[in-house]
Order: C-alpha cells, then sequence, then structure tokens
C-alpha cells in the first residue's frame, strides 16, 4: 500500500513514503509510553499523536470498555463546528461501523473539511477514531494505514490498560479479602479462645469436666477440670481402667456393669459414684453422656460431662440434718410451720408437728380451710375467722389464739402467727407463719400464778407479827395523840395550838395505817401484771417498812446503800415487792441458825452499766454450798427442811419476765449475796 504509485513522479514519492515511515516508526514507538497509564490518558495521547504528527484539523478518540465498562471520549483540535457537529449526528444515528467512512466534503467555504472514521475492532466494538483535514487528497492511503495503525495501538494499550486494571483490581480485592479473611480468623480465634477461657472458668467454678470416650480403642478424651476432679496428671493417658481404679471399691462393680450396659445398648449415661482419692478422702461424682456413632469409622464413641457433687451432698446431708433437727426442735417447743393461699383458700404446706397438733392424718396432706375451721371451737371460730379475714384484706401481720377440738373431744389452745408475702407489684401471694399448741404453758402459768399467789398469802402469814406492829403502831399513836387532844381541850382555857398538833399526828398516823394495809392488801391480792414506772428504791422501802418487826425481832442489823438518781424502770411494783420480801425472808432465816457473830444484813442499788439497775441482798448468814449454788433457783429445790423450794423459783420467773436476770454468789466474810438485775425505761422519741 505504501509502494510508489504508477505515473506518479519518484521524486514526490519517495520522500512521502520516508515520511510515512518515519510517521509509522515514530507510531509504533507510542504505545512505550502508554504502559500502567489510565484509559483517559491513553485517549488523550492518541488523539494528541494525531493531531500533532499527521497535522491534522480535528482528531476524535472513542475506545470502549471490553468488560462493558463506560467508554472514553477525547476531542483535539480546531476544525470549526461543521465537522464535529457532523460526526455527532453521524454517531448518534450509528456508532457500530463496520468498516472506515471517508467523507469528501463538510462544510464550505472556509469551515470545508474532509475526514474519515475509522472503526476500531469488528463493528467498532473497540470504539473509534475520526480525522478532519482541509487538506484536498486527505485522507491518502497512508494516512489511513497511519490512522488505523495509530488506532490499534491505542486499542490494544487501552484493552491492556483495562486488562491491568482489572488485575489490579482483582489484586486489590484478594488482597482486601486475604486481610479480611485474616481479620476473621483472628477475631474468630481470639474468640475460641476467649470461649475456651470461658469454658475452662465455667466448668472450674461449676466443678463439672467434659469428656469423650471411644469404646472401641477405651481411650478417654478429658477436659482439665476432669483432670483435676480426677487428680491425674495432664501427661498421662486417661482409660476406662484408671477410672475403675479411682472408683470406690464399693461402687466399683456398678460402675463397671452401667458403662458395659450403655455400651452395648448404646443407652445414654446419668449415673452417681463415689472416687476413693489418693489421700484416702471420698469424692462423689455425677456422669452424664450421650452415645454417638463416628461419620467416618462408624465407631461407638460417648460425649458427656461429669460433676463433682461432693459439696452439694455434704449440703444435702447437713440439710437433712437440719431438717431433723427442725423437726425435732418443732416436735419439743410444740410449735409447727405452714403456708396458705387466700385466693384458693387452701393450706399449701404443713410441717408434720402442726399434723400432730390438729389431728390431722398427713397422708391427706393440708386441708381446706373449710375443713381447718371444723376443728376450731365453736365458741371462738367467728371471732379467728373475722381477724384471718381483716389480716387479709389489710395485708398485714396477725398474731391470735383460739381453742381446737380433736375428733376424740379433747381441746388444745393454739396460737396462730401469720406474715404476708407480696409480690414486686404488691399482690398478696400468700401467708406464711407457726402455729403453736400452748395449751400446757398456758396452764403451767396459770398454775404459776396461782404456787405465786399462794406464796403471797404463805409469805404474809410469816410476816403476821411485823404486820400487826405495823398496824399497831400508828393506831396506838392514833389513841395516845386522841387522849391528848381531849385533856388539851378540857383545859381552861382549850390549848388550839396543841389541839391542832395533836389532830395533825392522829391524821399522819391514821394515813400511815391505811397505807401498811394497802400494801399488804395489795400484796396479797391475785391482780393482772402491770407494767408502771418504778423507781427501785420505793419498791425496796416499802418492803423495808413491812419487815421492820421481823427485822428487830430476830436481832437482824439492817443496812440500806440506796444509789441516788437511779433511772426509772418498768414493772409491775407487787412483783417486784414480793421478790424483794423473799429474798429479804430468806436471808433472815438463813442468818437465823448462826449463833456466833452478828447478823447483819445489807441491801444495795446501783446502777449496772448504761441499761440497767442492780439490787443486791447481802447477808452474813452461814454462806451456800457449791452444789446448791447452780440449783437455788430451780423449783421445788429447797435447802430448808421445810421448804417448799418454790419461793426463789417464783422469784426467777418474775425477775426474767421484767427481762431481767437472778443470780447468787457467796459472800465474803461467809455469807451469801442473791442479786438481780432489771432494765431501765427507755423513753421513746415522739
Amino acid at each position: 500500500m505504501i509502494a510508489s504509485r504508477c505515473g506518479e513522479d519518484p521524486d514526490v514519492e519517495v520522500p512521502r513514503l520516508r515520511r510515512a515511515i518515519r510517521d509509522l516508526v515514530a507510531l509504533s514507538t507510542v504505545p512505550a509510553a502508554w504502559v500502567g497509564r489510565e484509559p483517559e490518558v491513553i485517549a488523550a495521547g492518541l488523539a494528541d499523536v494525531l493531531v500533532n504528527l499527521l497535522h491534522l484539523d480535528f482528531a476524535f478518540v472513542r475506545l470502549r470498555d471490553p468488560s462493558g465498562g463506560a467508554a472514553v471520549e477525547i476531542a483535539r483540535g480546531s476544525a470549526g463546528q461543521t465537522f464535529p457537529e457532523w460526526l455527532e449526528s453521524r454517531l448518534a444515528v450509528n456508532d457500530r461501523l463496520s468498516r472506515s467512512e471517508i467523507v469528501r466534503d463538510v462544510g464550505g467555504g472556509a469551515q470545508r473539511r474532509r475526514g474519515i472514521i475509522i472503526p476500531v475492532g469488528l463493528a467498532a466494538e473497540g470504539g473509534l477514531v475520526a480525522a478532519a483535514c482541509n487538506d484536498a487528497d486527505f485522507p491518502t492511503e497512508i494516512d489511513q494505514l497511519l490512522l488505523s495503525v495509530a488506532a490499534n495501538h491505542a486499542a490494544m494499550a487501552f484493552r491492556t490498560a483495562r486488562a491491568e486494571e482489572t488485575i489490579r483490581e482483582s489484586e486489590r480485592q484478594l488482597r482486601k479479602a486475604r486481610d479480611e479473611l485474616e481479620i476473621k480468623v483472628a477475631e474468630r480465634t481470639a474468640e475460641l479462645q476467649r470461649s475456651e477461657a470461658y469454658l475452662a472458668e465455667a466448668q472450674r467454678l461449676s466443678h463439672t469436666g467434659s469428656f469423650g470416650w471411644d469404646v472401641s480403642s477405651g481411650k478417654l478424651c478429658w477436659s482439665e477440670e476432669t483432670f483435676r476432679i480426677f487428680e491425674c496428671n495432664r501427661a498421662d493417658q486417661p482409660t476406662v481402667e484408671f477410672v475403675l481404679q479411682r472408683t470406690h471399691p464399693d461402687d466399683r462393680a456398678r460402675v463397671q456393669q452401667t458403662i458395659d450396659r450403655a455400651a452395648q445398648e448404646r443407652q445414654a449415661l446419668d449415673f452417681e459414684h463415689r472416687l476413693l482419692m489418693p489421700d484416702g478422702s471420698v469424692r462423689y461424682v455425677n456422669v452424664v453422656g450421650h452415645a454417638s456413632t463416628n461419620d467416618e469409622s462408624e465407631t461407638l464413641e460417648f460425649v458427656g460431662a461429669i460433676t463433682d457433687v461432693t459439696e452439694r451432698k455434704h449440703a444435702e446431708e447437713v440439710l437433712r440434718r437440719s431438717e431433723a433437727y427442725l423437726s425435732e426442735a418443732q416436735r419439743l417447743s410444740h410449735t409447727g410451720s405452714w403456708a396458705s393461699n387466700p385466693a384458693i383458700r387452701k393450706h399449701t404446706y404443713w410441717s408434720e408437728e402442726i399434723f400432730r397438733i390438729m389431728g390431722v392424718d398427713p397422708a391427706g396432706g393440708p386441708p381446706r380451710f373449710d375443713e381447718f375451721e371444723r376443728r376450731v371451737h365453736p365458741d371462738d371460730l367467728d371471732g379467728a375467722k373475722e381477724r384471718f379475714r381483716t389480716a387479709i384484706q389489710e395485708r398485714t401481720d396477725f398474731d391470735h389464739s383460739y381453742r381446737i377440738v380433736h375428733p376424740s373431744g379433747k381441746v388444745r389452745e393454739i396460737q396462730v402467727i401469720g406474715h404476708p408475702v407480696l409480690s414486686p407489684s404488691g399482690d398478696l401471694v400468700e401467708y406464711v407463719g407457726t402455729l403453736i399448741d400452748v395449751t400446757e404453758r398456758r396452764r403451767a402459768e396459770t398454775e404459776r400464778q396461782a404456787l405465786a399467789h399462794a406464796n403471797r398469802i404463805t409469805t404474809m402469814g410469816q410476816l403476821t407479827a411485823s404486820i400487826a406492829h405495823e398496824v399497831n403502831q400508828p393506831i396506838a399513836a392514833v389513841v395516845t395523840n386522841a387522849q391528848a387532844a381531849l385533856r388539851w381541850l378540857n383545859m381552861q382555857p382549850p390549848d388550839s395550838e396543841e389541839v391542832r398538833q395533836a389532830l395533825d399526828r392522829i391524821v399522819r398516823n391514821g394515813r400511815r395505817a391505811g397505807d401498811v394495809i394497802s400494801r399488804i392488801r395489795a400484796l396479797v391480792a391475785k391482780a393482772a401484771p402491770r407494767n408502771d414506772q418504778l423507781d427501785i428504791n420505793e419498791v425496796v422501802l416499802d418492803v423495808v417498812a413491812l419487815t421492820r418487826s421481823e427485822l428487830r425481832s430476830s436481832g437482824t442489823s439492817l443496812q440500806t446503800r440506796l444509789a441516788n438518781g437511779l433511772p426509772l424502770i418498768v414493772g409491775d411494783r407487787i412483783q417486784l415487792q414480793q421478790v424483794m420480801l423473799n429474798l429479804i425472808l430468806n436471808a433472815i432465816e438463813a442468818m437465823s441458825g448462826s449463833r456466833d457473830g452478828s447478823r447483819d444484813l445489807l441491801i444495795r442499788t446501783t446502777q449496772d452499766g448504761p441499761g440497767s439497775v442492780l439490787v443486791a441482798v447481802q447477808d452474813s448468814g452461814p454462806g451456800l454450798k457449791l452444789e446448791s449454788v447452780d440449783r437455788l433457783f430451780d423449783a421445788f429445790y429447797t435447802t430448808k427442811p421445810g421448804g417448799m423450794g418454790m419461793g426463789l423459783s417464783i422469784c426467777r420467773s418474775i425477775i426474767e419476765a421484767h427481762g431481767g436476770r437472778v443470780w447468787a454468789t457467796a459472800n465474803v466474810p461467809p455469807g451469801a449475796v442473791l442479786q438481780f438485775t432489771l432494765p431501765i425505761h427507755r423513753k421513746t422519741s415522739s
């Protein structure tokens, strides 16, 4: 195509051929500059080469992305508006050229151009190149050849760039995928390590290890906690034989039978047994596991867990003992526990002792409310139902007593204490509480209040002479002063001042006699206990006044050291007077057999720490025998030949009922000290 054509001038043709060869060589070197460049740079470079190298007025380059991406379009040069507009309209109709298309004449005048459109690839699948020039012979064959070569080079470089870009993108994606995979692997590894650490810690805390057992080989796979449970070195390979060796001898045959049967019948494992540890201690373990078949070898395997339940076993044993102790304590104290659901009117729980107290067969379980109410004494039923109904409505505690009647007709008195259990929303869920058989207690209290009343009467009998003396003294003084008043009145003139003084003395002595009689009547009276604020010194002095004659007749010297400003106590004046009376008379009687030395009695009061006051009665009698000190306040124990053994027992009951305590110690020199404490009155803030 570049050979000289016939009839043409060689001098003209040869330089043109040389120029064409030079241009062709130049075009052949251009693609090297396009290696690794972006598609836009390649298209722009091609347009610049065509305009500058081939001296064109206008060049248009369109390169298509073989992968389907957007095409790159670049225009260079200045050919006016005529050719670009024609080219735009031409390509708008059809840009898929099957061959080159030469345009001989476009525009007119200065805008007149000759142009060519060259497709790249089949049906312009690689794009196209268009060029325009105002030379009359454009495009020559050489022009077409150079344009075609340049277009093909650009298309190849474009495809190469796209391919390299795709490769680079693929490499980037691969690197990204690899990095993401490595991150995920690292995260998964860390997560797995954390999970393994959590699992190991969970197994350690729960004393539960895992195991795998290959039945055919007998090999075991153990977790760290399982090694710890068996106290086995991790370097050792555990086997079934080792497990049997570590099993308690009394359980070994049963364990062997259990695992043999599970292996033969492919049954799940679930049993407990004991381990005999090297130090001789016994450990309880629970074993659970399920059978599975290996998909590849079809061998039987067991996977499961082993839990050290030694602490639970010990706790269960302690609980069983506690339940036995509680049951025995309830039996001895005649106290049972219960729970009931008011919504369904049924007792949901009764302890064994309640069944015994109520005379109900435990086999039938706790009864419904209406069945229970049949056991309540008819005279107490309405009151008991009303108190329970009120407690349910107000959701409050209750504590009341009533009588029940057994089928045999025996009547028992019970005390029922209940407490409401509320849900977080405040709804009543159930009542729980205790039921106490107080029949014997009430009987004993009644009897004790009666050996106490009798004791007061007996004691007052012993004080008959003192009482008579205490009453006779003010009465005799009244008579004497009355006679004196009469004498002063009969005088001429009457001495009114002396009469007035005599009458004052009569009033004082009359009141004194009245006070003595009132104290005696109160001490003898069978009245209910009271809780009054008392001055303990006044209680002591009242009793001293009653026993003054007894003290004189027995030759006893009395001293009192009563602390000033003692805080008040709360109690029953008459009961505390009875205690003082018993202690003073006991001391007088203890010293009555003493022939040598003086008979001295000292009564002291003082504050005993911040919370109580102390009263001590100290005598100089023969003292206490060592064996009698601990039993001195027991009922019916006496050191007197004709004593009943109830005086000091009643004293202890009274003092303890007041929240205090009473005890006896030896006195130095010989004698005894009987003393008691009473709690002081605490003022409550309003």
